[in-house]
């Protein structure tokens, strides 16, 4: 069985949310791995706290695909949600950094993100009409 991540779309104003840390080169949806016995509503709640600050307060399916994860060079399954938070995000944790980036600039690579969100997230967003 692969490994499941937990994937936040968080977009207001047609801008999407993307973070990152020290030992990447690129950016990403945040949240992270779902630990045994934990549902994806509980791990992504307790990653948004973690490497944001903020509190999730809805959650709605989205799309799910599997991927290379670049950093630990294994295969997973991505669940992503569209969700909405309380708070201001606030790199915590692992995160350094983060974003709010529009179709136009991800579409020219302005940041860089993970193959998984350029190859398969952004394109759904965009036929969606999210971004």
């Amino acid at each position: 069985m692969l490994p499941e991540r937990v994937a936040a779309v968080i977009i207001d104003a047609k801008q999407i949310l993307l973070v990152t840390d020290k030992k990447a080169d690129f950016f990403w949806t945040p949240g992270g791995k779902v630990e045994p016995g934990e549902s994806h509503k509980a791990a992504l709640g307790r990653e948004l706290g973690e490497e944001l600050n903020v509190v999730l307060t809805s959650f709605t399916p989205y799309i799910i695909y599997r991927t290379v994860n670049q950093v630990a060079g294994k295969t997973q399954f991505v669940h992503c949600y569209v969700v909405d938070i309380d708070g201001r995000p606030q790199p915590h944790g692992e995160i350094t950094e983060y974003g709010w980036f529009t179709k136009k600039y991800l579409l020219l690579n302005k940041p860089l993100v993970s193959r998984g969100i350029a190859t398969i997230l952004l394109p759904q967003l965009i036929k969606d009409e999210l971004l």
